[in-house]
């Protein structure tokens, strides 16, 4: 018989007794296994408080499926808890039947988003330098200055010393305060280096802030974008060296790409949180709220493997979701084959009477992604987010086709195939000439303003995506859709032969879906829900 200590082999007592009451989702994952199962798994970001003050939260997230708790640890530069406190609340975790693990907040935020009923956690509490922006504005937060990357190395090497094998650098991993903004720290000190490593000049340096205030993506606005990726990769790198045996990973912050100095294509083997935006009623509850969280997480996935992939299903402040929109939110992951569902909501928890209402949606949402895991949506809506968009976009894609009906694909380059929706940016780059297309299949938003060969006008609202959509079905051959004016999510999965039906009204709808001439599908889905049909 294998030797084990005492204090593991009570663990493993106290854990067979919590197995043995496990809910509907123990037997699909193993308790110590890595996080790469095609099986949906659902997390959530707590801190002790939680189930200190409330002694039968617990029960409920572990009821409803959460197999996976993430602890606040070295925050803005300073302890929340420190590594100790972390490794008792770990233990105690595991009695319960759960996988412990930790995140940090490396880099500071531009703002209070731990806790908004504390204003002391506004600003960085430590001795960082802050950053500066191109005009000369300074804010704590998002910035790489000395000791910055030291205090982080040695951070997640104590946490790695009492055992945590898993580390999320959260809110965000960035070096850009907000989505939409370019990134990087203006200040004499970050100008000095990067004219230095890249042999530019004091005049070049006043072209780079003029190309920052117009968005003209030149060459030296593209070096500047290099250098800030560099450097933030370098720091995620250092910390990765220094704890070799712990998984790190990053929260990417909404549509966040290059400008915001995340070298996206660098963290394909890291756990990667995908970006999302809209963390409350009022924002999520619109046609186009859902359609952008979407489009942030389809845009991601063209870096992450699914079974690294984290959601940012987050409520903020933690009561700002209903329980129907925080529902909803999981079939954002759905869609996109996001297999880990992270719940955050700042360091309070979310609302207790939440989970009973999540348990049934996070019971069939996994069933029906195992469905499609694995498989790509197809069809002949083209989602694609360009160079221009992540180097001076402002984040404002052309989402809402992906409520039309009509089934997308997502693609790395302009196709001549199918049609493709563009942001303002990347058009842009089409008219001048940075961005070539052979075929008159772009659609662009009227109100940009911009003309083309290759466009075709169509503003980002319901009316004229229906117009359009009327204009081209007569086209679809082979290719299934859903009939009508009333706004879905349609993603065809052809390998599988499944297509989702996420109906993004609040109320009950009957679908029809049509594939060539015939009707081969009526399913009634009710507000918010989602279902999955055969289609062949």
């Amino acid at each position: 018989m294998t030797n084990i200590s005492r204090r593991n082999f009570l663990y493993r007592i106290t854990a067979a007794g919590v197995v043995a009451n496990m809910p509907w989702w123990y037997g699909n994952i193993n308790a110590e296994n890595s996080l790469t199962s095609n099986v949906r798994r659902y997390h959530v970001s707590m801190q002790k408080e939680a189930w200190e003050n409330d002694p039968e939260l617990l029960g409920l997230i572990r009821e409803a499926g959460v197999t996976d708790v993430w602890m606040g640890s070295f925050l803005q530069g300073k302890w929340f808890h420190i590594p100790d406190e972390l490794k008792k609340a770990a233990d105690f975790l595991r009695t319960e039947g759960f996988n412990p693990h930790v995140l940090t907040v490396p880099l500071g935020h531009p703002g209070n988003a731990l806790d908004p009923d504390d204003p002391s956690l506004s600003n960085l509490k430590s001795s960082w330098k802050n950053a500066c922006t191109y005009d000369g504005k300074m804010y704590s937060g998002t910035s790489i200055h000395d000791p910055v990357v030291k205090d982080n190395v040695n951070a997640v090497k104590q946490l790695a010393a009492k055992g945590f094998d898993k580390l999320f650098l959260d809110d965000d991993f960035r070096l850009a305060r907000f989505p939409g903004q370019i990134g990087g720290c203006f200040c004499d000190e970050c100008k000095n280096d990067f004219l230095s490593k890249y042999g530019y000049t004091d005049a070049d340096w006043t072209d780079l802030l003029n190309a920052v205030r117009e968005r003209n993506p030149v060459k030296v606005l593209r070096s500047w974008t290099e250098y800030n990726c560099d450097k933030e990769y370098e720091m995620f790198r250092a910390m990765q060296n220094a704890t070799p045996d712990m998984q790190i990973g990053i929260m990417v912050m909404y549509l966040g790409s290059e400008k915001a100095g995340i070298a996206l294509d660098k963290y394909r083997n890291s756990l990667f949180r995908v970006g999302e935006e809209h963390f409350s009623d009022q924002s999520f509850g619109s046609v186009k709220g859902k359609t952008d969280e979407l489009y942030s997480s389809l845009f991601h996935m063209r870096f992450a493997r699914p079974e690294l992939a984290f959601s940012e299903t987050t409520s903020y402040p933690a009561a700002a979701l209903s329980p129907k929109n925080i529902a909803a939110k999981l079939n954002v992951s759905l869609i996109s084959d996001v297999r880990n569902t992270m719940f955050m909501s700042g360091l309070p928890p979310l609302p207790a009477d939440r989970w009973p209402v999540l348990k049934p949606v996070m019971k069939k949402n996994a069933g029906l992604h195992r469905y499609i895991a694995g498989h790509k949506p197809a069809g002949p809506f083209k989602h694609y987010y360009g160079w221009d968009s992540r180097l001076v976009g402002r984040d404002r894609p052309y989402s809402l086709f992906l409520a039309s009906g009509i089934p997308f694909e997502v693609v790395d380059e302009i196709t001549e195939s199918g049609w493709i929706f563009l942001s303002d940016e990347d058009a842009k780059s089409v008219s001048e000439d940075r961005l070539r297309a052979k075929s008159r299949n772009l659609v662009v938003r009227k109100s940009s303003g911009l003309r083309n060969e290759n466009f075709i006008p169509v503003d980002e609202n319901l009316n004229e995506i229906f117009t359009f959509k009327r204009q081209i079905i007569l086209k679809l051959k082979d290719i299934p859709f859903v009939e009508g004016d009333i706004p879905v999510v349609f993603s065809w999965y052809p390998t599988a032969k499944k297509a989702v039906l996420w109906n993004v009204n609040e109320k009950r709808v009957t679908f029809r879906v049509r594939l060539n001439n015939r009707i081969i599908k009526k399913v009634d889905v009710e507000g918010l829900d989602v279902e999955i049909i055969e289609v062949r």
